[in-house]
């Protein structure tokens, strides 16, 4: 119970340092004129390490605040974060014990592949939706797509990719991530056919 609180407290207190570094710190650290996304370098380390639920939340705890705080396009903060939150929980976070045991009885691999792996590409697909949507709405909304927006986009793919690199295991270890060890567990047949020696 008491660790259960605890680790609650700490993804509370990330979430806000996030927030509270991304407006007062980002600014001042740029990549080529373009600042990292420190909300969804936290948010790709939240889904990966707790799942689809806390990702949720998160993402629309920094949706709502950025939708209040800094608004660009209407709505846009706070229908990105939560969804992107989601779609990328599909993809990149943990599955659990049951889906690798079924996914082993049909002959598949049955393992997760690295978090720290899946949190830079999770960070990674978050940036790169949240620059294409930007950029589709400035085109939409008459703006020459010129090759400098491209590239800016593109930066801040790579800068926020790097960013999450750089944070993700110190944040993880904060959180109290550790890396599990192989348990070989038995195993589940889910075809009904008796097990043969």
């Amino acid at each position: 119970m008491r660790n259960t609180l605890m680790r609650q407290v700490k993804l509370i207190l990330v979430i806000l340092v996030g927030y509270l570094a991304h407006v007062s710190v980002m600014p001042y650290l740029q990549l080529g004129g373009v600042s990292p996304s420190l909300l969804l370098a936290t948010t790709a380390i939240i889904t990966v390490g707790y799942g689809m639920f806390h990702g949720l939340w998160a993402g629309m705890i920094y949706g709502i605040v950025m939708e209040i705080m800094l608004p660009t396009v209407p709505m846009l903060n706070l229908l990105f974060y939560p969804i992107s939150a989601l779609l990328c929980a599909v993809f990149f976070a943990d599955r659990s014990e049951a889906q690798l045991q079924y996914a082993r009885s049909i002959g598949k691999r049955g393992r997760n592949t690295s978090p720290l792996l899946r949190t830079v590409l999770c960070a990674m697909i978050n940036c790169l939706i949240y620059d294409i949507v930007n950029l589709v709405y400035m085109y939409l909304s008459g703006a020459a797509l010129s090759v400098a927006l491209i590239q800016r986009a593109l930066t801040s793919v790579l800068a926020t990719t790097l960013l999450t690199a750089v944070i993700m295991v110190p944040v993880r270890k904060i959180l109290g991530f550790r890396k599990k060890e192989e348990v070989q567990s038995p195993t589940l047949r889910f075809d009904h056919r008796p097990a043969r020696d």
